[in-house]
């Protein structure tokens, strides 16, 4: 390392991730740098054994670790906000104990992009999803051709298409002057970058540089899709209020969006039991259509 000041501290956030933390650190400790960097570990006291494992890496780099003290479960809102305060370096990134970097140079293409774009106050990079119950890989869709993009906070609102933590990089003063109250609501990822993008430009960086992935454990993940649908929605109402309506029109176009695909879930051609098949036929389809289909049906799902 050429720096003897700390520039970057990646924020390492577990709660029970013992199946997936060694690949998450093996990836932070792959990094190639021209910068000393710090791993700040942040565990919401783990019930599993992803402490003994952090511990045992901790003990084979001296020096290079920080884990903070903690004796109570906090919440995530509450784990990330000790973890940012914890944070000593010009720059933060985050990588969630589940989610695991696939670029060695992951953290010096952002610090060099944010060193370069002083408008800039976050990055964000393409990624993988990895659906574990599917047993699929998806890259999420971004058409843009370019080395970079720009994107502004009211772009933000209008569509959350970071929607990873592990993705991002931020200039750490940002995340440090987020004020307490903020942490008070259900603080994801999504309105950290709003608040943070209120101070300048994120930027958008296409290359593929990590993995996240999609598990039964996962707080967000193991919910179903209408109940992810109606959660955001309530989270919209929350953050529109915490921000007094200064982008209560791009929050309201969300919504719309939202509550269209929750229309389209209960919409004619989703039959979830036998009840359901009689509704729906009454409800979408004439009379005459009626009579034929009990023609068709069997009586035993029809009646």
């Amino acid at each position: 390392m050429t720096d003897s000041i700390t520039k970057c501290s990646i924020l390492l956030v577990t709660y029970n991730h013992e199946s997936y933390i060694n690949q998450a650190i093996d990836s932070i400790l792959e990094q190639e740098t021209t910068f000393d960097y710090e791993i700040v570990v942040a565990d919401d006291c783990s019930k599993d054994s992803t402490m003994s494992i952090i511990q045992q890496y901790a003990e084979n780099h001296p020096g290079k670790f920080r884990i903070l003290a903690n004796e109570s479960n906090l919440g995530i809102t509450l784990n990330y906000k000790r973890g940012f305060a914890a944070c000593k370096g010009e720059y933060i990134a985050i990588l969630e104990g589940d989610d695991f970097w696939t670029d060695p140079l992951k953290i010096q293409k952002h610090v060099d992009f944010l060193e370069s774009n002083k408008a800039c106050v976050m990055t964000f990079n393409q990624f993988v999803v990895h659906d574990m119950k599917k047993k699929r890989y998806n890259v999420q869709p971004w058409n843009w051709d370019h080395s970079f993009q720009l994107i502004t906070v009211s772009e933000l609102v209008l569509d959350n298409f970071i929607g990873n933590f592990s993705t991002c990089v931020y200039k750490a003063k940002y995340l440090k002057q987020l004020d307490s109250s903020l942490y008070e609501l259900t603080v994801y990822d999504w309105m950290t970058n709003i608040m943070v993008a209120q101070n300048g430009l994120i930027a958008y960086l296409p290359e593929v540089m990590s993995v996240y992935r999609l598990h039964p454990n996962g707080t967000w993940s193991q919910k179903k899709e209408l109940e992810k649908l109606k959660d955001t929605i309530s989270l919209i109402e929350q953050y529109d209020k915490y921000l007094d309506g200064l982008y209560h029109e791009e929050f309201n176009a969300h919504k719309r969006r939202l509550q269209d695909r929750i229309d389209n879930i209960d919409g004619p051609l989703i039959i979830t039991s036998k009840e359901s098949i009689k509704q729906k036929v009454k409800k979408y389809l004439p009379p005459f259509a009626t009579s034929l289909l009990k023609g068709i049906i069997p009586p035993k799902f029809y009646k």
